[in-house]
């Protein structure tokens, strides 16, 4: 591989500013256009690929953007950390992805590695169990490192300091409810959800919001899990108490997929019996055709990855993606019935 003498020897310069070129301190040393072009030139023609770890000790920070994920075997975060990796590619970054089990100490485990290999930023895409253990010290680790500099970016709600790019859950479950209420559904349940995780709640009480506006009933089930398995129990316990809703609501397509499972394997039909819906818009729910309020996921990712790659440059808080509803078929007009 080319050094930097043999590229200074060939642009006639010296070491020192074919360093100062090629490794971005350019800006702090005025060196003219022609001398930048010549140091170019010549370490194209040489084939010279800068020392990661000697940039990474020039600038205090290293090509790395870290993904700190809740469950990555969830196809929620899967297409989250995919949206972070595609985007910081393309940018010249490397996405490390670490998987946290929703557990706070292993978050913070992971968010001090992060650290240490002076990743660029780092991305918690999960929220956060209120008063979990080990809550109260993954907050003032974080809190310390952003005010010493670390670029972090929450995409979920988090009580420690960052830049958080939030979509709002509250709003997508009510939007999602009153369009199963515009169908003519009255008895319609919400299943699914993890207690005192902040996502969770603030969709239920979206739900909740949407059913008390309309004077209709609320019925929350299964607040177990967030997984397919939880929703295939939930929906279990609802037909086995003989009162089965004209409709679920869950609080993400997993669960809804969890759902539809037990539905058919109740010889109950969808949506001639009994309407579906989640939240989310993941490939997952798309193969089953899901009634879904899609949240930007990958738009999410890239977002963050963007913001780490700019922050030095600006302190301005990026714009949310958007949510839509997606009408699948999985719910149908009450008059069908």
């Amino acid at each position: 591989m080319a050094t930097l003498r043999q590229i200074s020897e060939l642009a006639s310069v010296s070491v020192t500013t074919a360093s100062r070129v090629l490794n971005g301190s350019a800006g702090n040393h005025p060196v003219s256009a022609d001398i930048v072009t010549r140091v170019r030139a010549a370490a194209t023609t040489l084939g010279y690929t800068p020392s990661a770890p000697a940039r990474t000790l020039k600038t205090q920070r290293s090509n790395i953007i870290g993904v700190i994920a809740s469950d990555i075997l969830d196809t929620y975060f899967a297409e989250i950390a995919r949206g972070v990796e595609t985007e910081a590619a393309r940018l010249g970054y490397v996405t490390v992805i670490a998987n946290a089990n929703r557990d706070p100490f292993q978050e913070n485990r992971k968010f001090h590695v992060l650290r240490e290999h002076q990743a660029s930023g780092i991305v918690f895409c999960g929220s956060e169990v209120a008063g979990a253990p080990g809550t109260g010290e993954l907050a003032h680790d974080v809190n310390q490192a952003v005010g010493s500099g670390t670029c972090v970016v929450s995409l979920a709600p988090r009580t420690f300091d960052s830049t958080q790019i939030v979509v709002d859950n509250a709003a997508t479950a009510r939007e999602l409810t009153a369009y199963i209420l515009s169908l003519g559904h009255r008895r319609i349940a919400y299943v699914g959800g993890i207690p005192r995780l902040t996502a969770s709640e603030q969709r239920v009480r979206g739900y909740r919001d949407a059913i008390a506006k309309a004077d209709a009933e609320a019925r929350v089930e299964g607040l177990s899990g967030m997984s397919q398995a939880a929703g295939k129990k939930a929906m279990r316990t609802i037909i086995e108490s003989g009162q089965i809703p004209d409709a679920v609501i869950c609080t993400n397509d997993e669960v809804a997929i969890g759902v539809l499972a037990q539905l058919w394997a109740s010889d109950l039909r969808v949506p001639d019996d009994i309407s579906v819906a989640g939240i989310g818009g993941t490939r997952g729910g798309a193969i089953f055709d899901l009634t879904t309020m899609t949240l930007p996921l990958a738009q999410l990712g890239a977002t963050a990855a963007r913001h780490i790659a700019n922050h030095r440059e600006t302190v301005e808080v990026p714009e949310v993606p958007a949510y839509e509803l997606v009408v699948g078929g999985t719910t149908a007009p009450a008059r069908h019935r």
